[in-house]
Formats: C-alpha cells, sequence, structure tokens
C-alpha cells in the first residue's frame, strides 16, 4: 500500500520531470539558430533586449523560404563607404504576394530584439523606373530564381545610376536631392521624412522649379519596431507603401510652379521574360508600372541584428 508521503513525493517528482522537459525544449527553442526557425522565446536573459518580456514568442519571416524578405545583415558591402546596398528587380507576377489585388508596391520592416534598434545607424529603401535600354550587371541568385532572388550590381551599368541617385540625388549638393527628369524616376519608401509614426511623409519641393528633397532617412530606432508587450499576438512590424510625383506612362505630376501631386505605385500584373535578362531584352515598359527597382541600404555604428529584416510586397 502506498501511503499518502510516498503518494506525493510520486506527484512532485512527476511534476518536476514535466518542469525539466519543458526547460530543456525551451532552452533548445533559444539556442536554435534564428535562420532556422525565424522566432524566438524570450528568457529572463534576453528578457531586457524587447520589450515583449519573459516567455514571449517573437517571429519574423525567413528569408530562406521566403524571397521576397531580405536579412539587412545580409546585404552586399557597398565599396569602401559603410554601407551596405541590395538593389531588387519588382514585378507584379506573384512573386511578391498574390498576383493581382490593389497591386501597390511596400515595404515592411520587421524586428523582434531592441538591442540593435538605435539611433547612430540609418536603412533607407527608394523604388526608381527603369531606363529604356538599361545596362544590367547581376550578382549572384539568392534562395531562387525569380525576380526576388536576383541582386542588380550597385557598382556597375543602371545598378550604379539609381545608387547613385538613392544615395546623392542629382547634384550631390546640399543633400539628396533630384532635378529635372530624374523627380520622374523616384518612389519613396523609407525616405523623404518617413519613419514608423510618419510614415505618410513625402518629399519636400525646394524653390520655384522643385528641387525634389529624398533625405531625410530614419534610424534604425524609428524605423523598425520591437516586439510589444502585452498578452496578444506578437507587433513587431512597420508597413510604409510607395508613392510618388509621376503618373500615367510616367510623367512629372507637376508644372513649373505648381507642386506636384502625390500618386500611389500600382504594378500591372506581369507575365513577361524572367531575368536574368540581357540588356534591351528585359520588361519593355520604363514608365514604372511594369518593373520598379528597389534599392535597400544600411549604415551606422550598430550592424543589425539577425532579426532585422524587410519584407517587399505588391499588395
Amino acid at each position: 500500500m502506498i501511503g499518502p508521503a510516498n503518494e506525493s513525493r510520486s506527484t512532485a517528482d512527476s511534476s518536476r520531470r514535466v518542469w525539466m522537459i519543458v526547460a530543456a525544449l525551451a532552452a533548445l527553442a533559444l539556442f536554435f539558430p534564428i535562420g532556422a526557425t525565424a522566432a524566438y522565446l524570450t528568457s529572463v536573459k534576453d528578457a531586457p533586449t524587447t520589450t515583449g518580456g519573459t516567455g514571449r514568442w517573437c517571429a519574423v519571416p525567413d528569408p530562406a523560404t521566403h524571397p521576397n524578405v531580405y536579412r539587412l545583415k545580409s546585404f552586399q558591402p557597398y565599396s569602401s563607404t559603410g554601407s551596405s546596398i541590395i538593389i531588387v528587380p519588382v514585378v507584379n507576377n506573384g512573386e511578391f504576394g498574390p498576383k493581382g489585388t490593389s497591386r501597390r508596391l511596400g515595404v515592411k520592416a520587421w524586428a523582434c530584439k531592441s538591442d540593435s534598434l538605435v539611433s547612430n545607424s540609418q536603412v533607407k529603401v527608394t523604388a526608381w523606373r527603369t531606363s529604356t535600354s538599361p545596362t544590367l550587371n547581376w550578382l549572384p541568385r539568392v534562395n531562387g530564381n525569380g525576380f526576388a532572388s536576383h541582386r542588380l550590381d550597385p557598382l556597375n551599368g543602371f545598378g550604379a545610376e539609381i545608387v547613385k541617385l538613392h544615395r546623392n540625388g542629382s547634384t550631390g549638393v546640399g543633400g539628396a536631392s533630384l532635378t529635372l527628369n530624374d523627380r520622374q524616376k523616384y518612389s519613396w519608401l523609407m525616405s523623404s521624412n518617413r519613419n514608423k509614426t510618419t510614415r505618410e511623409a513625402k518629399p519636400r519641393c525646394l524653390a520655384t522649379a522643385c528641387i525634389l528633397s529624398i533625405d531625410e532617412n530614419p534610424t534604425f530606432a524609428s524605423a523598425f519596431e520591437p516586439d510589444t508587450s502585452g498578452s496578444g499576438p506578437s507587433d513587431n512590424s512597420v508597413e510604409y507603401l510607395a508613392s510618388s510625383y509621376w503618373t500615367g506612362s510616367g510623367q512629372w505630376d507637376g508644372g513649373l510652379v505648381s507642386g506636384p501631386s502625390e500618386q500611389q505605385v500600382n504594378l500591372n500584373g506581369y507575365a513577361g521574360p524572367q531575368p536574368p535578362f540581357s540588356n534591351g531584352n528585359g520588361p519593355t515598359s520604363s514608365d514604372g508600372r511594369q518593373v520598379q527597382w528597389v534599392v535597400m541600404e544600411w549604415w551606422g555604428s550598430t550592424p543589425p541584428s539577425n532579426d532585422m529584416v524587410l519584407e517587399v510586397f505588391v499588395r
């Protein structure tokens, strides 16, 4: 006969074993690479780096299984300037979200832990219309064969052309600003005074001829949202939708003295050639409704954490 003391001891031993198994599984989850899981459970040790709190799950899309998701830490170093850049061709063919719908170009900034979300590093995302027959130089593909997996070389050809505009504008004098026809190529995503609290900001037009200012750029802290506290699902992403000052087939929407009006950047359905296409044999349209070239860059003294990713989409 088992007495009350033995029964209590047996129950306590069973409870201890259950909690030991739970603790072991939690520890395994904590140390399993985020590149494989794209999620983690906060512990007492790393709770100070997230606002989510101890024992809270947080996840970001995994670039290994979502080619339209790009990890900042994996961006290509850009020369010796201390920044890292990638350029991605974006079309409406289902790779960047369901084909059809409203066709709006956008980018979503994801993060979990807040220890890299600082004010001494910055991020900038812009989009550009193509020229009629651009010189296209490609880097090796990443995670697939489609548009989302391709990277345009930022140091040569058309890539170098739009990186110059993205970083310095038309002249590089007085900050990044665009003049004349360069204004008709630009769409803003995470630039032109945008951040997570002013996601609808748009570029200022300076002077009567509308010199287009495409600075300021958000810091990591002002662009990303870490996991928020509370009992509901984690809220750790910020959405930015592309806008422009060109319209129709690419005309500048504004006069010499009249200001332009903001336009949504929507992409037509695409079923044309797949990259890497040779010069002049890719998308035939240069009006921005068939392909957008999205330039993503980060720089600063604090590198991004593994869970800081950008998701480019066509909604």
